[in-house]
């Protein structure tokens, strides 16, 4: 891997550190969303930390790869059905964030000798994290009529701008990434750095959502 590349992806954990900093400081004032938000900083920095040390130790780590993905979709899941209720979505979020989790156990249990990447979990999570994205956007844009509540003090628009951009752009990742990988490794080196520095700009939306005024009012909320 080429100096560039290895750089961004040792530097993309620094803004998770950040929002995990920011987040411990002002947890005692923010509402459930961002408090959901700072229980996922900190269990992706813990992930990130253990699977920084099984590199070091050159152990195998993906098998946290699905980890961490059920963790994050249900983190996140848990902060739409807040921000979109009483939308149907939202009344059945914790059905489909348990189905994941149970498919993501099954499908992803350790077999010996073999140590693989499996994109499938993270497709779907981004595609059902863009649909939820969707909804936040479209119950805003019905929202704007009558509530004058500017948007870039709303913690959601950033939270929910910065899942915009990781999951859509990672949704073509995740889906050639074990193709990428079969014709180039330098190329798919390349792409995971790509998805590094889209990882450290979702966390940098992140820390702007934790660091604003707390008891804002909701343009969400019906």
């Amino acid at each position: 891997m080429s100096s560039i590349p290895l750089l961004i992806v040792n530097l993309s954990p620094v803004p998770l550190v950040v929002a995990c900093v920011v987040g411990l400081v002002r947890y005692r004032r923010y509402e459930a969303v961002r408090r959901y938000l700072v229980w996922l900083s900190w269990l992706a920095l813990l992930v990130t930390a253990v699977a920084m040390w099984l590199q070091r130790q050159h152990r195998p780590n993906l098998f946290l790869a699905p980890i961490d993905t059920a963790i994050e979709f249900t983190l996140l899941g848990l902060i739409y059905r807040r921000v979109l209720w009483p939308h149907p979505v939202a009344q059945y979020l914790p059905v489909g964030i348990g189905l994941f989790v149970v498919g993501t156990a099954l499908t992803s249990w350790p077999r010996p000798g073999i140590v693989e990447f499996s994109p499938i979990q993270h497709f779907i999570e981004s595609v059902a994290m863009l649909l939820l994205v969707v909804l936040y956007y479209r119950r805003v844009l019905k929202a704007l009529p009558v509530s004058l509540a500017p948007l870039e003090r709303e913690p959601v628009f950033w939270i929910s701008a910065g899942v915009f951009l990781y999951f859509s752009a990672n949704s073509l990742i995740f889906l050639t990434s074990n193709l990428v990988l079969f014709h180039s490794k330098e190329l798919s080196l390349n792409i995971w750095a790509i998805h590094a520095l889209l990882y450290a700009f979702l966390n940098g939306f992140f820390i702007v959502a934790l660091c604003l005024p707390s008891q804002l009012p909701d343009v969400t909320q019906s």
